[in-house]
């Protein structure tokens, strides 16, 4: 398999630049999402919030689309199951319910970006973001597109809330809530930086004895993402190898 490289990046985190209400209510208005939910708004937003580094205004319509989340739309999810249990079948939002999908955010993606190229939804809640990159390997490598493009969204909810009590060994707190965007291609270019993808990312730590030993970096976020890693994606200027 060709390398992978990042060819630009945006973040959105409480460790990088955060995506404010106002922000997202700008999106909505941009991108004519009256409808959408608050999960697809972050996917958008993601490549059209005012706020952040520079991203491509356009891409060219073969390029290929990935969103990739642990829980998806959780909180729609969520209502819907409530207005299941709560209502009649036909007073049933037929509207919320279509956003309770994990591809409805692709599909408003694709409409917003007016990209046609192959269009996967990823969801996992092992090492989702690692499934997201081997994905785009291989679209590239099978030149079912020149260029893809990664969104990575998760959505603080009750889900992100229960987590530490759920999972205490992976997340010991609350996993952050976090939206990224990543243009991926098997080209180096000036600027861009090649990414290392690995299941399980580690970090060294010294015994005391002159040796060392590797240990799961924790968790940020459920895209698998440490802090450290959330920080360096937002790094622009910095050329070396990102491993994730």
């Amino acid at each position: 398999m060709p390398d992978l490289y990042l060819q630009n990046c945006r973040v959105f985190s409480r460790f990088t630049t955060p995506l404010s209400e106002d922000d997202l209510k700008a999106v909505r208005i941009a991108c004519s999402l009256r409808r959408a939910d608050r999960f697809t708004t972050l996917a958008a937003a993601a490549v059209k919030a005012p706020a952040g580094q520079a991203f491509p205004a356009t891409l060219p319509p073969s390029t290929g689309l990935i969103t990739v989340s642990a829980f998806g739309p959780h909180k729609t999810v969520f209502a819907t199951l409530d207005d299941i249990l709560d209502y009649p079948e036909d007073m049933i939002l037929p509207v919320r319910f279509s956003h309770s999908v994990h591809n409805a955010a692709a599909a408003y993606l694709g409409t917003i970006l007016a990209i046609t190229g192959p269009t996967f939804a990823v969801t996992g809640f092992e090492a989702p973001l690692f499934a997201a990159l081997e994905l785009a390997q291989t679209l590239l490598h099978a030149a079912a597109c020149p260029l893809v493009l990664l969104i990575g969204i998760e959505e603080r909810g009750s889900l992100t809330q229960a987590a530490p009590a759920l999972a205490p060994e992976r997340f010991p707190t609350e996993p952050e809530e976090i939206v990224c965007a990543m243009l991926l291609s098997t080209e180096a270019t000036a600027g861009s930086r090649r990414v290392i993808h690995e299941r399980h990312p580690s970090t060294s730590t010294s015994t005391g004895t002159g040796t060392s030993t590797s240990q799961p970096a924790a968790a940020a976020c459920t895209l698998g993402l440490s802090e450290a890693a959330i920080r360096q994606l937002a790094e622009s200027d910095n050329t070396a190898d990102l491993r994730l």
